[in-house]
């Protein structure tokens, strides 16, 4: 069986869909809690969470002791960040601000160890959570961890196929909130509207063109299975606030 950090790749060889929850609040013990649940990883979310990089070292140490892969979207398209977020023990990156050729193929140079990219060796907390020694980690890296590319602007659609087709790259994560306020001009999000989802099964054919893994922000049942439809394998399935709601009402309801 492989040790947390490298068991993405594997299980989406499978085909199924792959879903995780979106974590926005800092917390090592909800963390290793929500990791027991049925789900296949666990993504912390940096750029929009209320997470400090602390709180993520030990969130990602509380799902990696789950058994469970972590994903972390960072803050920025800053290589520090980037090489940061793998050197905790992140399975997949997930990177926004990721709007041209140029700006992924600078993500993937933070990303991928030489000869593909430049990260930096460094830091052991990733070794851990891979389960191996550090010679295997960096013979492993490269092909085990995960880098996706935010697409969430007219830009990136417009510069899709030069995005998918950069060496290193491992997927393309849409961010459909942003996308949508995109493509309306500023007039609302819909995650599903007939824009927004043209726009995504670009996307969808892109990645199954370039061998790339087909990832986005679905944030409930029906989007998923919506977004499964056009050619989407990787989710994120619910927010953490939306678990907490959603149990909370179902507490209630047996007693009010």
């Amino acid at each position: 069986m492989a040790a947390p950090a490298f068991s993405i790749r594997a299980a989406l060889k499978t085909g199924k869909p792959y879903l995780f929850p979106w974590l926005g609040m800092a917390g090592a013990a909800h963390a290793g809690q929500i990791a027991r649940l049925n789900f296949d990883a666990v993504t912390i979310d940096l750029q929009h969470g209320m997470i400090d990089h602390g709180d993520a070292v030990a969130m990602v140490a509380a799902i990696v002791a789950a058994d469970k892969p972590a994903i972390i979207r960072v803050r920025w398209n800053d290589p520090g960040l980037i090489g940061f977020a793998l050197d905790m023990g992140a399975s997949a990156v997930i990177v926004p601000m990721t709007n041209s050729r140029a700006d992924v193929e600078a993500a993937v140079k933070a990303a991928k160890y030489p000869p593909v990219g430049m990260r930096s060796w460094g830091g052991y907390q990733m070794v851990q959570a891979a389960g191996v020694s550090a010679g295997e980690y960096l013979q492993q890296a490269n092909s085990q961890t995960l880098l996706f590319a935010m697409i969430e602007t007219t830009e990136a659609i417009d510069a899709l196929d030069d995005i998918a087709t950069v060496p290193g790259l491992d997927g393309l994560f849409i961010g459909p909130s942003d996308l949508s306020i995109a493509l309306s001009k500023g007039k609302g999000i819909d995650k599903t509207s007939p824009a927004t989802l043209a726009a995504m099964t670009k996307v969808a054919a892109a990645c199954k063109k370039n061998n790339l893994v087909a990832g986005a922000f679905a944030g409930s049942s029906d989007v998923v299975k919506t977004y499964m439809e056009l050619g989407f394998q990787f989710f994120a399935a619910v927010t953490d606030g939306d678990i907490l709601r959603q149990g909370a009402k179902a507490a209630l309801a047996g007693v009010r």
